[in-house]
Formats: structure tokens, C-alpha cells, sequence
């Protein structure tokens, strides 16, 4: 264990296991401040795109401007739970170091003083704050399926409100001087609480994979390989469904089950890394490459639907592109109307093909009647 090289008379009068707790509780301490430092680098980029992007037309600026408020309450509510979370460390291994069973005692027994319950409160406030944004997600990615997004969505959104309800319960628990939430001598809503959180984000994480890699198995079909990376790869889909967060959450969860000190490792930077992970997905939003409304909006907007076909005459490829008012094509074995129901992403991606063609050599841009199978 680190500090064995130490003469005994340096060392406190504490056992192996107290002595590796403190080591947690103060390593969680650095790894919270560690995130909240990313967390401000991707504040202040997210922030300075959406403000620059604000005027590109009306109803962006309205979200921008809405995004940029939200990611300002984040980080503000971050900003006060680092002040509480550093203040009590200091007071557990400083101020209050002489507590019978060392700093590991303090951490532990004094949940309920004032400035750890500031943090306590805004852990979960954060908690709320950012799992919205995942469920927000996960119905814009759905919206426009032949699935209903509320049948989706369904799940989700009663595990949010569960989080909501273990939230309060678990501040009430942690506000009640003598408990903690590793006290066992009443109920502990610690584990559901967390629990509820950690399913949400969990789901949410599966149903936003699963929809992105069916959106890139439609467009291979349908284009070939080259296409579709731009929503459905790793990185896209790690940050779209808050992948990061759900990560974190788990490794925390585990040993805080089994009544392992490594629990507080992750415990104190649970906020800041679910912080990180919504600053993530709104830097991306900000980027442009987010999974956004606007390809929903033309999908369901548009009157005709775009076809692509490709063929080579003369040794030249001819990108040939079509537009099909109201007609059906064939999917898989079924048949569908090809009018307001199109992927948006096969619209999206036939238009970047639409504006690019003409800037490659050898590749003949025209328009055609032909039907093609569309996706």
C-alpha cells in the first residue's frame, strides 16, 4: 500500500482498510476536480459555437440560446458542488482530522453538515438536470419511426420520475444527522436511488445504440459502406447515448453494493462525469453533427422523396438522383409509402451526396425518373 516506506511514528493510528478509505475519499476528491476542469473546457467551446451559430435562422436561435441557458445552469450548479465537495474535504482532513477513526470517520458520519449537503443537493439536482437531456435525446432519434416515440419512451420516463422520487428520499436520509448513505440501520435508499439513475441512463444508452446502428445498417443497404458513418460511429454513438456517464455510474454501483471502499473513488466525481457526458452531447449539437430536428423536419416536411441510383456508362460512374411524389417502394418483403415517413438520415445523406458530386471528377450529377428502392 502507498506510505508503507514511512517510519510507523508518520502514519495514524488507524488500520490497512481506514487508511485505503481516506485514500478514496481523496482520490474521488482529485477525479471530481479533474472532470469538473474538462467540464469547463467544454462549457466554454459548446457555449461560444451555439452563441456564433445563433443567427443562422430563427428557430436556431431560440434552441441556441435555450442550449446555452441550460448548459449555464449545469455549470453553475457544478461549480457550487465542487465549492461544498472541496470544502468538506478539506474539513475532513484538516479541520476535523482528530475525529475518532480519522478522516474516513468524518467522510462517512457528517453527510448531514451543512456544506456536504450543499453538495448532496446539487449532486442530485445535477443528476435530474442531466438525465432529461438523455431522454430528450433518445426521442429525437426516435421521432419520425414507424414506432411511436411515447411507446419508447415509455420506460424511460417512469424510471426518471422513480430517480426523482429515491432523489428526495435520499437527501432526506443523508439531511438526518446521524446517517449516512452507508448506514444499514434503517432502510437506505442510497443503492435504489442511484439504481433508478443508473437504469434510466442504462436503457436509454441500449435504445439510442440500437436505433443508430439500425439507421447504419439501412444505409449500407441502401449507399454502401461509405456512408452513415457520420451518425453510427463509435465515438457518435458513445456520446450521443451518454455511454461515458452509464460507464461511470456502474463502477461506483458495484462496489458500493459489496461494501467496497473503492466506491467513494467514483462516488464524488458521479456528478461531474454526468456533467461532462450532457456537455458532450450539447458540444456535438453545437458542432452541427448532433442528431438533430432539422433531418426530422424535412423528412416529414418534404413532398417528394429523394432516390439515388448509380451505374457507369462509358467507363464514367453517373450518380443518378431522383424525386418520387408519393409512390411506394419496396422494404425488406413489405411495402411502405416513401412520402413523410423517409429516414431522415437517408435524406440527409442523399443531400450531402446531392451537393458534393458535382465537385468530383469523373462523377456526372443529373436528374433521373428512375425508381430505386428506398429505405
Amino acid at each position: 500500500m502507498a506510505g508503507d516506506h514511512f517510519p510507523a511514528q508518520y502514519r495514524p493510528k488507524e488500520t490497512a482498510l481506514e487508511i485505503f478509505s481516506e485514500h478514496t475519499w481523496l482520490q474521488g476528491a482529485f477525479l471530481a476536480a479533474v472532470a469538473y476542469g474538462i467540464q469547463f473546457v467544454l462549457y466554454v467551446m459548446a457555449s461560444y459555437l451555439l452563441w456564433m451559430h445563433r443567427h443562422q435562422n430563427k428557430s436556431k436561435s431560440h434552441k441556441n440560446i435555450f442550449l446555452i441557458l441550460y448548459i449555464s445552469i449545469i455549470f453553475t450548479l457544478s461549480t457550487l458542488y465542487m465549492a461544498g465537495l472541496l470544502q468538506f474535504t478539506q474539513e475532513s482532513f484538516i479541520d476535523g482530522r482528530m475525529i475518532e477513526g480519522g478522516p474516513n470517520v468524518f467522510e462517512n458520519d457528517m453527510f448531514s453538515l451543512p456544506v456536504d449537503m450543499l453538495a448532496n443537493v446539487i449532486m442530485v439536482l445535477l443528476s435530474w438536470f442531466c438525465d432529461v437531456i438523455n431522454v430528450w435525446r433518445c426521442y429525437v432519434i426516435y421521432k419520425g419511426g414507424r414506432v411511436p416515440p411515447w411507446v419508447v419512451l415509455l420506460i424511460p420516463i417512469l424510471l426518471y420520475f422513480a430517480s426523482i422520487a429515491f432523489g428526495i428520499l435520499f437527501l432526506k436520509q443523508v439531511g438526518t444527522v446521524s446517517q449516512s448513505p452507508w448506514d444499514t440501520s434503517g432502510i437506505n435508499f442510497t443503492i435504489p436511488y442511484y439504481t433508478m439513475s443508473l437504469a434510466l441512463n442504462i436503457l436509454v444508452t441500449l435504445l439510442i445504440v440500437l436505433r443508430l446502428l439500425i439507421y447504419r445498417h439501412r444505409i449500407t443497404r441502401a449507399m454502401g459502406p461509405m456512408h452513415g458513418s457520420h451518425y453510427t460511429s463509435l465515438v457518435a454513438m458513445v456520446v450521443e447515448s451518454a455511454a461515458i456517464y452509464s460507464t461511470f455510474a456502474l463502477c461506483f454501483l458495484v462496489p458500493f453494493a459489496v461494501n467496497s471502499p473503492v466506491a467513494q473513488l467514483f462516488l464524488q466525481g458521479l456528478a461531474q462525469i454526468q456533467g461532462v457526458s450532457t456537455f458532450l452531447i450539447i458540444f456535438r449539437i453545437a458542432q452541427g453533427k448532433g442528431w438533430s430536428h432539422d433531418a426530422y423536419t424535412n423528412a416529414m416536411t418534404a413532398s417528394t422523396t429523394t432516390g439515388v441510383a448509380t451505374h457507369t456508362i462509358g467507363g464514367t460512374q453517373r450518380v443518378q438522383f431522383q424525386h418520387l411524389k408519393s409512390k411506394s417502394s419496396s422494404f425488406g418483403s413489405g411495402e411502405r409509402s416513401t412520402g413523410t415517413n423517409e429516414d431522415p438520415i437517408m435524406l440527409k445523406e442523399m443531400q450531402q451526396i446531392s451537393s458534393s458530386s458535382s465537385d468530383r471528377e469523373g462523377v456526372k450529377v443529373s436528374k433521373s425518373v428512375l425508381v430505386q428502392e428506398s429505405v
